[in-house]
């Protein structure tokens, strides 16, 4: 079933030019109104009036149901003017306006979603109503209080003084085409002959200015769309990234490599010639597309610099009522960050400050769009920065929170189906167990190599398969990545172990007996050593030589001397702290951190997992200086973030970090000064990792996302405190990713 889903879904990919919204009575509607070019007697459009006639709902009304009142409002009497109009369908006209009737005070229900806008497009409808001999309670106070509010609107708009029409106003053009200038208003015509691919907008234009290109436009989207008018038409830029985005949030887009490169290299033919946001005239769906195409873009390597969002007036937004999903998308796309990017910055503070606050307020909603679980999305993305949000954690969560029947409100409601359906979610409910099925075995084989390894002799260690084990699990989650999630689980509960061998564990003379064993690679090294020192030294011994083994079968060359050379400097660097504490010798900031590089054990797992992902990797590639540079900023990050959550405890004990140095290299200052120096570094470090792993090189893309993978389990492990050593601080996320499948 899972391999039907998938193609299923490559279809969808081939044929996204197709895609549309779900139908809009409304915009049908005003198609329907157009009158024939040739007659003005007769509907240029009839099929458009037999589809009004044949889909109006059992309560009489049109539109999405059990909905929106002000949406269901909005549709139904857009149908009923386009029926009395043609003097077709008097039944249903009947019927509409006795909706209308009963509900027609919900026009002043201000906790209702309202659609965009609505304030001006619907009193205008009621006036082609009256002109009709509609009956309606035209009297009615909200009626009057609504109709009175739309002319105070379009005088302070100025629209009769303005050189140049505003887009937005434009958008809801049928809501003020009695009194607008269509040569100004023509100004805006997309190529393909619509106002801003608004079907209701461009049927308008076509009534008052009888263009040839607004009626191929029209006469194209009906062929294609078999009598109904969707409520965006075309919507395939935008259905584009937020099925590439739903995807790879669900953790499918590994299904579909070659479909979203190759979409994704058209949105970036459209995002260079600015047209990402063509598609939706609201300011918040703007500001939504936009996010969604600068984070796909930038994190599939494309250039997209960040002065995109210099164009919007972002106080501007957040005070235009409830706009959390456009400040959700933007918090998003703030944090993509590279060193020197401002404007992220700027707009990562507003957007934040924007969510804490409605979050506080209990009023996380949006009068843009319908989603099952805004509420979650909002509070995860506040509570896990994006970049300590492990790829299979956000997949779970998100799974729960996907919703199969989202709407967008724009004029009026509609649903993307390809956007948000019920398959998606099946595919994704399968395919995250087998994933984590997979995943299970290789835990009960990793256990058993534990055991062997007799590392539960070890009294001094800290027992953290599982959670080496998940770092793995959460970031490379693919079933061809075994061997790489077993390298990496492996090293990781060795180097954890050494950790604590040099800490606690080891005498000096065991310490020297040791390093020098790893230094000799040779298992007679260790006659006559202690016990805790053959156990340790012979499981290094062999996994590394197994690891050496099977990497061979991968890249087709010996890589031993690289792997000794790997863990060789890392028992000097941990043999280096060990005789600082024992001697009470204070090194430098410079000489700590050279030390501390190579001590904080990141190496061993990263480097030695990289021959497992895939490329072939040469010897060049391998010694080229940007490995180096990205094994530099990792490691700083991961040592400042292990020192600031261990310095109070490590005071404590007398040992020396980047916190207690800094504070001893500058006289005066506090260890919370000490911490935001750090924490300052640790952005700057982290932002340029970014920017090196996103960027063209030499060195394979795959081998470079090690260090990202890495660099978000460090954030997570360190985000409140130190997690890896806490034996309940993860297990919710660990259980969520290899326990616990989805039901």
């Amino acid at each position: 079933m899972a391999e039907e889903l998938i193609l299923r879904i490559k279809r969808m990919f081939s044929e996204i030019e197709n895609i549309q919204t779900s139908a809009s009575a409304y915009d049908t509607a005003w198609v329907a109104m157009v009158p024939s070019l040739d007659n003005s007697q007769q509907p240029q459009f009839p099929q458009c009036l037999s589809w009004i006639i044949d889909n109006q709902l059992l309560d009489g009304s049109w539109g999405i149901p059990h909905l929106i009142i002000k949406d269901r409002l909005c549709h139904t009497l857009a149908c009923v003017i386009a029926l009395r109009k043609w003097n077709a369908g008097n039944q249903n006209v009947e019927t509409g306006l006795s909706f209308l009737r009963e509900n027609i005070e919900g026009i002043v229900h201000e906790d209702e979603y309202t659609p965009f806008g609505f304030q001006i497009i619907f009193p205008a409808m009621l006036e082609e109503a009256r002109g009709l001999c509609l009956e309606l309670p035209y009297d009615l106070k909200p009626i009057k209080l609504m109709l009175s509010h739309r002319e105070e609107i379009i005088k302070g708009k100025g629209i009769h003084h303005m050189h140049e029409y505003d887009s937005s106003l434009i958008y809801i053009v049928e809501g003020i085409h009695k009194i607008v200038d269509w040569n100004k208003v023509l100004e805006h015509q997309n190529k393909d002959g619509s106002l801003f691919n608004s079907p209701s907008a461009t049927a308008c234009a076509l009534m008052h200015t009888r263009k040839s290109n607004c009626l191929e436009y029209l006469s194209s989207m009906l062929q294609k769309s078999a009598n109904e008018v969707p409520s965006v038409y075309p919507i395939s830029l935008y259905a584009r990234i937020s099925m590439i985005d739903r995807l790879q949030r669900l953790g499918l887009a590994r299904h579909f490599k070659n479909e979203i490169v190759h979409t994704l290299d058209d949105v970036y033919r459209c995002w260079i010639q600015k047209e990402t946001s063509r598609e939706e005239k609201s300011p918040t769906l703007d500001i939504v597309s936009t996010s969604i195409a600068f984070i796909l873009l930038r994190l599939h390597g494309y250039d997209v610099p960040a002065d995109v969002f210099c164009c919007y007036d972002l106080h501007s937004i957040e005070q235009n009522g409830e706009v959390v999903t456009a400040m959700l998308s933007l918090y998003r796309a703030s944090q993509v960050m590279f060193p020197g990017e401002t404007i992220l910055e700027e707009i990562k503070t507003l957007s934040r400050k924007y969510l804490d606050k409605r979050k506080e307020n209990g009023r996380i909603y949006d009068h843009n769009v319908v989603m099952k679980d805004l509420h979650g999305e909002v509070e995860y993305a506040l509570s896990v920065p994006w970049y300590a949000s492990l790829e299979r954690i956000e997949n779970r969560i998100y799974i729960d929170q996907y919703g199969v029947d989202d709407i967008w409100i724009a004029k009026t409601s509609y649903k993307i189906p390809c956007i948000s359906n019920d398959f998606f979610l099946v595919l994704a409910k399968q395919d995250y167990n087998i994933c984590q099925a997979i995943q299970q075995k290789e835990l009960q084989e990793l256990k058993r190599w534990f055991t062997d390894n007799k590392f539960s002799h070890l009294k001094f260690a800290r027992q953290k398969l599982l959670y080496c084990y998940f770092s793995a699990a959460a970031t490379l989650f693919s079933p061809e990545l075994s061997a790489a999630r077993v390298v990496w689980a492996k090293n990781g509960v060795i180097t954890t172990v050494i950790d604590d061998f040099f800490d606690v564990g080891g005498s000096s003379e065991e310490i020297h007996g040791f390093v020098e064993a790893v230094r000799v690679w040779d298992e007679a090294a260790i006659d006559g050593l202690s016990e805790n020192v053959q156990i340790l030294f012979s499981a290094l011994y062999n996994t590394v030589n197994e690891i050496v083994q099977q990497a061979f079968v991968f890249q087709g060359r010996d890589i031993s001397v690289h792997l000794r050379e790997i863990w060789y400097r890392l028992v000097n660097s941990m043999m280096a702290e060990a005789q600082w504490a024992r001697t009470h010798c204070i090194p430098s900031m410079h000489e700590y951190m050279a030390n501390a590089e190579p001590s904080i054990a990141l190496e061993p797992i990263v480097l030695s997992s990289l021959y497992f992902v895939g490329p072939k990797l040469s010897e060049e590639i391998i010694c080229h200086p940007e490995y180096y540079s990205l094994m530099h900023l990792l490691n700083v990050c991961g040592r400042l973030l292990n020192d600031i959550q261990g310095c109070k405890r490590e005071a404590k004990q007398g040992k020396l970090n980047s916190v207690t140095l800094y504070m001893e290299e500058n006289s005066g200052r506090t260890m919370e000064d000490a911490i935001v120096y750090l924490r300052k570094t640790i952005d700057e470090s982290r932002q340029l990792l970014l920017k090196e792993v996103l960027r063209p090189s030499i060195v394979p893309r795959e081998c470079k996302q090690l260090h990202w993978n890495m660099m978000r389990i460090l954030q997570l492990f360190y985000l409140k405190n130190d997690g890896f050593t806490s034996p309940t601080e993860m297990l919710g996320y660990v259980n969520a990713v290899i326990v616990d499948p989805i039901l």
